[in-house]
């Protein structure tokens, strides 16, 4: 019988609604729920959580155990303070970039849905070149279109509501996958293939095999930290993304080399 293919069609249709889902540090569940309908044909059971955390377990009976890890919340933004004009000021929710902010649109999560925003910031020939600032946390604004305070709470817009980025998945020149929120449901994904190929190609594992996709890595490893002392395993393989330190701007001699590869 012919061994299973990685990217089948089943396999790159949940690999672009599991990065298109919204799953920002803290608020992990609809990707989580993705990603168990995904891997419940493949696993004998499921072990979850107070975190948010969802482990697919193969072999649980098994005596030794071992974890293969990805994590599955990304970076964001929160609403911080709402100015008497109805802009809107933030701070991170994990390693969000400031510096890339400007002029991105954002999609505000509120009670009553999903506001629609942008990263405002001053048109160059408006900005003086001797007082020429860089995005900063503390300068950066969503504009929502209101012009008054009153009007962003009429929307649901508060402070602590969490923002994401809405871009989506695509494929650039033929096999390089583009979107927010790579880091790290792309981990969340390969180790969901290790669980549908074990089965597919009618594998009998020797251990327990812990598919761990946990929450909260992007503020501190918290997820990661607390299901560890559930599980308690033997072994474990963490999966997670890195940079290319030979693209620009980067130096070599402190990063070291890390390059793009396609593989085989």
């Amino acid at each position: 019988m012919a061994q299973k293919t990685i990217l089948d069609k089943n396999a790159l249709t949940f690999l672009e609604d599991y990065l298109n889902n919204a799953a920002p540090t803290g608020y992990e569940w609809d990707g989580q729920k993705l990603w168990m309908d995904y891997l419940k044909p493949y696993v004998d059971t499921f072990i979850t959580d107070t975190y948010g955390t969802a482990v697919g377990v193969i072999n649980p009976e098994a005596p030794f155990k071992v974890v293969i890890e990805g994590h599955a919340d990304e970076i964001s933004w929160y609403v911080n303070y709402i100015s008497d004009d109805g802009l809107i000021y933030v701070i991170r929710n994990g390693g969000s970039d400031h510096q890339i902010a400007p002029s991105k649109i954002v999609n505000i999560h509120t009670k009553k849905g999903i506001v629609k925003g942008v990263f405002g910031w001053p048109a160059i020939h408006t900005r003086s070149a001797a007082k020429e600032q860089a995005p900063k946390p503390d300068n950066i604004f969503i504009d929502i279109g209101c012009k008054t305070k009153e009007a962003v709470d009429e929307l649901g817009v508060h402070v602590g509501c969490v923002i994401t980025y809405p871009d989506t998945f695509h494929i650039l020149n033929k096999d390089h996958f583009v979107c927010r929120a790579l880091d790290n449901r792309m981990g969340g994904f390969m180790i969901a293939q290790v669980a549908r190929l074990l089965h597919e190609n009618k594998k009998t594992l020797p251990f327990g095999l812990y598919i761990t996709n946990s929450v909260q890595e992007e503020i501190g490893l918290r997820g990661a930290e607390m299901i560890t002392h559930t599980i308690q395993p033997n072994v474990a393989i963490v999966t997670d993304v890195t940079h290319d330190t030979t693209t620009p701007m980067i130096d070599k001699k402190s990063k070291d080399i890390a390059k793009w590869a396609k593989a085989p």
